[in-house]
């Protein structure tokens, strides 16, 4: 499947991390600038053909005017497994996603908080990715995403590696400001519109909840609870 991104974010996350096959970059003609100049110099290195269009021309082909003069031609992202070997740091996995600005989001949040991998399940996102891409500002492209099929596979994979399970969980839990994240370790946390499943629960070295300011009987979205667990793993590895 060939699909279009748009905008020098997209662009330039695609040519610097190459996790899908990459057809073509269009670029404006007669457009010069800082970007451009490296979006042509990583295309020329990667031996990736690079078209010329007019303004209307490349109008024409995106789908908003926000596209500053730049598109790729590229595929679908590959979609690798966990490795063989054990991965180490902060590892995050989310189940239940369903929107692309959501996923889109939470990559953001746990690329910028130093997130060393995140693992989802496997699912076909193809006809979205550009809108996942933008809305992550590059970081679904550089973040490391592996994908499993089943729970279970993560379950044997941690198991394996004894790579201690974390829960965003209230069941017996502590606050998150209670508690000390491990060295390797990963956080566990169900989507919008499902929680953390039974079986997966089971395996939970420690469960942490998110402490609020003020009694609130609501969840927060997990775009913004990614953000408040990532940025205190952030925090406590300052010291």
């Amino acid at each position: 499947m060939e699909l279009l991104f748009e905008g020098k974010i997209s662009v330039k996350a695609i040519l610097e991390n190459q996790k899908r096959d990459i057809f073509q970059v269009i670029m404006e003609q007669g457009k010069r600038n800082k970007d451009f100049g490296y979006v042509y110099y990583l295309a020329k290195q990667r031996n990736i053909p690079v078209s010329y269009q007019t303004k209307e021309e490349i109008q024409t082909m995106a789908s908003s005017s926000t596209h500053g003069g730049l598109l790729v031609k590229a595929g679908v992202q590959h979609h690798p497994g966990l490795p063989d070997h054990s991965l180490s740091g902060f590892l995050c996995h989310i189940d239940g996603i369903e929107d692309p600005y959501n996923l889109g989001s939470i990559c953001r949040s746990l690329y910028a908080a130093g997130c060393n991998g995140l693992i989802l399940m496997e699912r076909d996102w193809s006809k979205v990715e550009p809108l996942i891409l933008k809305a992550s500002a590059g970081a679904f492209e550089h973040l490391s995403i592996y994908w499993i099929q089943k729970e279970e596979d993560l379950i044997y994979y941690l198991k394996q590696h004894a790579i201690p399970l974390v829960m965003a969980h209230r069941k017996d839990a502590i606050s998150l400001y209670d508690y000390t994240f491990p060295e390797n370790f990963c956080l566990a946390l169900g989507g919008a519109l499902r929680g953390i499943s039974a079986q997966l629960a089971k395996h939970s070295t420690q469960n942490i909840f998110l402490e609020y300011g003020r009694d609130c009987r609501y969840a927060l979205d997990t775009a913004s609870t990614v953000s408040a667990f990532g940025f205190e793993i952030v925090r406590q590895r300052r010291k």
